[in-house]
């Protein structure tokens, strides 16, 4: 890679991690609250008033997403970011002086009206209702356990190559790729948009230039591929995202097509490969997460390397897929995660002959942000639960969210799913179930992008299963370089028949004079001894 490219590409990943939020305060925030700001944070609306402000907002503010309760945000929160970002939708671009936050990179029109779709006396009922019902300050984590430093399940393994230690990191992808004896560890480099494989003992084994940072790999026999989100890592609305054919030899290198088998898509972030319409060709199933744009769709195979696009569902924030034949009728299924406006979890029931029904399975309000999930029986009824992650907070309300965190969702049978079980982390990313320690239960991996900076035990947080959920909380080792999980993925990495932890690192250091460096990754060896085999 070229000394400018890489420039540019850091010159992006600091814009995603860093500068963003503080580009759209200038846009429409002042530092020092002005008189005005004061007075609208100190509004003190009548019952009749706020009364007609939730039920404008009612009517206008559920046309794209589940209807946000005032007491998500604080005041100052609703004011500065969320109802900035909000009014542009409803074709308000600026109140009482303060001008609003509209995207620049795409064409305006096509997603938000040329003209005002709610008057200014109503916008303001509806910005009333949401500061004078918010909160000062948001209420403090409720954890029903503190998570201890150290772990006694799990050894930290470091990378040996000064290559993945850096001053900056960002790691798009982790896998553990157990298809191969013995097995292997990828590893994406978003800054440097490089894909790494390393051995089982962590030696580097190739590194190989890929079109973009890679967020996904597609790992199936003789037809692998791997997902590149576009050219940087940050939130866009280019089409610039493709997904590649390649071959990974037994030295680590990669070879690929110059020919993508997909090009042109929205900031890709998951493909899932399944015969969908079981016409015994391979479909692919692709999450294009965008920004304004995006949309869950999946490729019919026609063969000789034709495929028919067929859209699931036209909204932006799709995030990840799982194919299961839920209802044991002999066709595949999908599961679907949108963190994007829309938050929720979708059931496609596939009906045959390529068409699918859409459920909403569980539904959230768009301050969650939210970040993954996954499909378990959790309480052994036969049933397939949820587990569920949120905590993206990249962007105009960082504030700490007592929400954030994982969840495990029951089924009742019916695919009606509760809550029943929430354990709070600020910034929670993802959550991975296995039986780690060996006792017949599951235990539960969650890594943090966003931790507290009082809390960085939050990067990494293993759930260990004492029975009738409850858990108890351990952590990383205290001085562990490894300041944010951005990914994980758990495989046996070394072959003993134990699930590994291996964590995706998001570092990067605002002090210049720091000589501070942390690896791209590190592996979490399993030393459980009570592993049942």
């Amino acid at each position: 890679m070229s000394g400018v490219k890489r420039y540019k590409t850091i010159v992006f990943v600091v814009i995603f991690l860093v500068v963003d939020v503080v580009l759209i305060r200038y846009a429409f925030f002042s530092d020092k609250k002005s008189d005005a700001v004061e007075d609208q944070l100190s509004v003190n609306p009548s019952a009749k008033e706020l009364a007609d402000g939730k039920a404008l907002a009612l009517q206008y503010c559920q046309s794209c997403h589940m209807l946000p309760d005032p007491n998500l945000l604080t005041k100052e929160m609703w004011y500065r970011g969320a109802l900035p970002r909000m009014g542009p939708f409803l074709g308000i671009t600026k109140y009482h002086g303060q001008g609003y936050y509209r995207a620049r990179d795409v064409k305006v029109s096509d997603y938000f009206p040329s003209h005002p779709i709610i008057d200014s006396v109503k916008w303001g009922s509806i910005v009333n209702y949401y500061i004078a019902s918010a909160p000062v300050i948001l209420p403090a984590q409720k954890r029903p356990v503190s998570i201890e430093r150290g772990n006694p399940f799990f050894e930290v393994l470091m990378p040996k190559d000064s290559v993945v230690y850096g001053k900056m990191a960002l790691t798009s992808f982790v896998k553990i790729d157990t298809s191969v004896n013995p097995h292997r560890l990828m590893v994406s480099d978003g800054m440097a948009s490089k894909m790494l494989v390393f051995d089982n003992k962590l030696n580097l084994l190739s590194q190989n230039s890929t079109s973009g940072p890679v967020v996904d790999f597609d790992l199936s026999p003789n037809n692998m591929l791997y997902c590149s989100i576009g050219q940087d890592m940050s939130a866009n609305n280019l089409h610039n995202g493709e997904i590649v054919p390649v071959k990974i030899g037994a030295d680590g290198k990669l070879s690929w097509s110059n020919e993508p088998l997909f090009t042109k898509l929205a900031r890709p972030v998951k493909v899932t490969g399944a015969d969908l319409n079981s016409d015994g060709r391979k479909d692919y199933l692709i999450s294009e997460f965008g920004n304004l744009v995006g949309k869950l769709s999946w490729m019919e195979s026609k063969g000789n390397g034709q495929y028919t696009e067929h859209i699931l569902r036209n909204r932006p924030g799709a995030l990840g897929t799982i194919v299961q034949d839920y209802n044991h009728d002999g066709r595949p299924d999908i599961w679907a995660q949108f963190a994007q406006g829309e938050e929720g979890i979708f059931l496609y029931t596939n009906k045959g002959n390529g068409h699918f029904d859409e459920r909403e399975v569980l539904r959230f309000p768009p301050a969650y942000g939210s970040t993954s999930f996954n499909l378990v029986d959790f309480n052994h009824d036969g049933y397939t639960d949820i587990i569920y992650t949120c905590g993206d907070n990249g962007d105009y309300t960082q504030i700490l969210k007592p929400y954030h965190g994982v969840y495990i969702f029951i089924n009742d049978g019916k695919n009606n799913f509760s809550q029943k079980y929430f354990f709070p982390i600020n910034g929670c990313y993802k959550a991975i179930v296995k039986d780690f320690d060996g006792d017949g239960d599951l235990d539960i991996a969650t890594i943090s992008f966003f931790p507290a900076a009082a809390q960085p035990e939050e990067a990494f947080v293993y759930l260990e299963n004492k029975g009738g959920f409850n858990f108890k909380a351990w952590s990383l080792p205290v001085k562990t370089p490894f300041q944010k999980g951005i990914t994980m993925d758990v495989a046996d990495a070394d072959g003993d028949g134990k699930p590994d932890i291996l964590l995706g690192n998001g570092y990067f250091s605002t002090d210049n004079l720091s000589t501070h460096k942390e690896p791209l990754f590190i592996l979490l060896k399993n030393k459980t001894t009570s592993i049942k085999h």
